[in-house]
C-alpha cells in the first residue's frame, strides 16, 4: 500500500475530488438535461402549434368538404330543374312549329279566299256591266218599238214632234 492510500488525508482528498468530479459531473449533466428539457419544451410548443394549426387546417377542411358537398346537392338541384326547363321548351318549341304551320296554312287559305272574291267581285262588275247593257238595249228595243208604232199611228207631219216628247 502507498502513503496516499494510507493517509488518512489522502482519502478525504480523493473522496472530495470524487465527489468534486462527480458534483461538476453531475452539474454538467444537470445542466445538459436542463437544456435538453427546455428544447424538448420549445419543441413541444412548437409541435403543439402546428397540431393546432393541422387541427384548423382539419375544420376548414371539413368545412370546405361540406359546403362543396352541398354546392354539389345545389347544382344536382339545378341541373334537374334545367333538365326539366329543357324538355318543357322542347315541347312548346314543337307547339310553337305546329302553330305556324297551321299560320301557313291559314295564310295560304286567306290568299285562295282573296283571289276567288276578286275573281268573283270581276265576274260581279261584268255581269252588271253585261245587265246594264241589256237593260239599255232593252230600252232602246222598246222605245223604238214605241217609235215605230206611233209613227204607224201619227199622221205625216206630227211624227216629227211625237219622237221628241215622253
Amino acid at each position: 500500500m502507498t502513503e496516499s492510500q494510507n493517509s488518512p488525508n489522502s482519502s478525504s482528498t480523493s473522496l472530495q475530488s470524487v465527489q468534486n468530479l462527480d458534483s461538476a459531473g453531475l452539474a454538467a449533466k444537470i445542466m445538459e438535461l436542463q437544456e435538453a428539457l427546455v428544447q424538448s419544451q420549445e419543441k413541444n410548443l412548437m409541435l403543439s402549434a402546428q397540431l393546432r394549426e393541422l387541427e384548423r387546417q382539419a375544420r376548414d377542411g371539413e368545412d370546405l368538404k361540406s359546403e362543396l358537398a352541398n354546392q354539389g346537392l345545389l347544382l344536382s338541384d339545378k341541373s334537374r330543374e334545367n333538365k326539366q326547363l329543357h324538355q318543357e321548351l322542347g315541347r312548346l318549341a314543337t307547339l310553337l312549329e305546329q302553330k305556324l304551320q297551321e299560320v301557313e296554312e291559314l295564310r295560304a287559305s286567306t290568299t285562295e279566299l282573296q283571289h276567288q272574291l276578286k275573281t268573283r267581285e270581276s265576274e260581279r262588275d261584268l255581269l252588271a256591266v253585261m245587265l246594264n247593257e241589256a237593260e239599255n238595249a232593252q230600252r232602246r228595243q222598246h222605245t223604238d218599238d214605241q217609235l215605230q208604232q206611233a209613227n204607224k199611228e201619227t199622221p205625216g207631219w206630227l211624227k216629227a214632234f211625237k219622237g221628241k216628247s215622253p
